[in-house]
């Protein structure tokens, strides 16, 4: 039996924001990944970068203060107890509080800042906000995700990790809720109370609000697959055949790893980097 109790929320659609979080890996790519972004993504309303260490006076985007937290990065890494993935937890916590806490749009579009659409895209349709969908099944995020609260079950086969996700303040405030009530304290200290330090990847931000939205608010949302991959080569032909792609720094072949793989003696991942910078620099 359940413990929650739904309760209605009606939405406004009429408007969202971005956010887009930007970690020191990131200052090489944010640049291409907005420019490229602000002409694919219809109808959002403004564009809000954050970073700890620097403000970054885009055109057409505002930065944001680490102040709108209640908490620091230092915090962070003192509660998580797995030193090695502190940022990557205090990263998630700033993308689920951001639209938490912010008063400037109900709905809020948070983008990773790796990401590049080939296509124009829409975020909402027929009144409804719109999930893309990957095919993780990676079990820690979901043992987390229980351990946040029993209700917090897996969905469906799919995913909500897609490099994006839609939030929307009021029913992301009815999950901060949910689980503050359960627990009996904030949301964030539960979060990271609950984390397995034995393992590497142990919670997923995106994870656990899709199932959330949709285990609770499902008639708010609609769910679609992009064709979409993590590619260590950027070319035209992927670019058409795919609708969004991301060149995630793991996979060491941005335009700012070049020296570092000379240094190791990676031919091909320098080549990468050498055709990636040539990419981005002429199409984005």
């Amino acid at each position: 039996m359940r413990l929650h109790f739904y309760t209605y929320i009606e939405l406004n659609i009429n408007s969202f924001d971005i956010f887009i979080p930007v970690g020191p890996n990131d200052f090489g790519i944010i640049k291409y990944s907005l420019d490229n972004n602000i002409s694919k993504i219809n109808n959002y309303k403004d564009i809000y970068l954050y970073s700890e260490y620097k403000d970054f006076n885009f055109k057409n985007t505002k930065d944001l203060n680490s102040d709108l937290f209640p908490f620091s990065k230092d915090e962070i890494y003192e509660r998580v107890i797995n030193k090695d993935r502190a940022g990557w937890i205090y990263q998630q916590l700033v993308c689920l509080y951001y639209p938490y806490l912010q008063n400037n749009s109900e709905n809020v579009l948070v983008l990773d800042s790796d990401v590049f659409f080939t296509k124009n895209i829409d975020f909402f349709a027929k009144n409804k906000g719109i999930f893309t969908v990957g095919t993780e099944n990676h079990k820690p995020y979901f043992d987390h995700m229980e351990q946040l609260h029993p209700d917090l079950l897996k969905v469906d086969k799919y995913s909500g990790i897609s490099h994006h996700m839609l939030f929307n303040k009021k029913i992301l405030t009815s999950m901060f809720e949910m689980i503050e009530n359960y627990h009996n304290t904030e949301f964030y200290k539960v979060y990271i109370e609950k984390l397995n330090p034995h393992e590497a990847s142990p919670s997923a931000d995106y994870e656990i609000y899709y199932n959330y939205a949709l285990n609770f608010y499902s008639e708010h949302y609609e769910i679609r697959k992009l064709n979409w991959a993590n590619l260590e080569k950027l070319s035209i032909s992927n670019l058409i055949e795919y609708d969004m792609v991301s060149l995630p720094h793991w996979k060491k072949t941005r335009p700012n790893n070049l020296i570092h793989n000379i240094k190791e003696f990676n031919i091909k991942r320098s080549l990468n980097c050498i055709n990636n910078y040539l990419i981005l620099n002429s199409i984005f």
